[in-house]
């Protein structure tokens, strides 16, 4: 008796839904690899602005990036006439700083508080009208997906003066 080896031939119909199938599923796995070519999964950067109470706040930040890519963060906080001694103080979201492999500031702040939520930093006065602050920093290794707003404020005293809103997609 012999081992049949070969399959049975199939109909005309199980052929043709055998080959849809196989071209349904190239191109479900094409999907995510065309978005890739075109950048939907990152690095994408952009800039936010805003002003108020004689403060003008400038963000550059990452719309979208994944796990373990430099994510470019850095702002500017202008207010005409200068800054006199007063020191510049910024809060910014404690969430947007913890999914980054965070390195250094660059000026690293003269002080630094935390409330669990959000993160407040101040600078020196810098000499001038302008303060320019860049962050080293990885979007932090093992990161899930997340797409959610983050925001950064400059502060009058105790008063917020500007806030930038800025949206950041974090891909796996």
């Amino acid at each position: 008796m012999a081992i049949q080896t070969l399959p049975e031939a199939m109909t005309g119909s199980e052929a043709t839904r055998a080959r849809n199938v196989r071209r349904i599923g190239l191109a479900l796995f094409a999907i995510p690899v065309v978005a890739a070519a075109f950048g939907v999964f990152g690095p994408r950067e952009t800039t936010g602005t805003a002003s108020g109470s004689g403060y003008e706040l400038t963000v550059h930040y990452p719309q979208a990036t994944r796990s373990s890519i430099v994510a470019p963060f850095s702002f500017t906080v202008t207010k005409a006439g200068g800054f006199g001694d007063d020191p510049v103080v910024v809060r910014l979201d404690r969430a947007f700083v913890d999914r980054l492999d965070f390195q250094n500031w660059y000026p690293v702040p003269s002080a630094e508080a935390n409330d669990g939520r959000q993160v407040v930093y101040e600078f020196d006065p810098p000499v001038g009208d302008s303060l320019e602050v860049s962050l080293d920093a990885r979007t932090g290794p093992n990161q899930g997906y997340s797409s959610d707003d983050y925001h950064l404020t400059v502060l009058d005293g105790d008063r917020d003066a500007a806030t930038v809103t800025f949206h950041t997609v974090f891909w796996p």
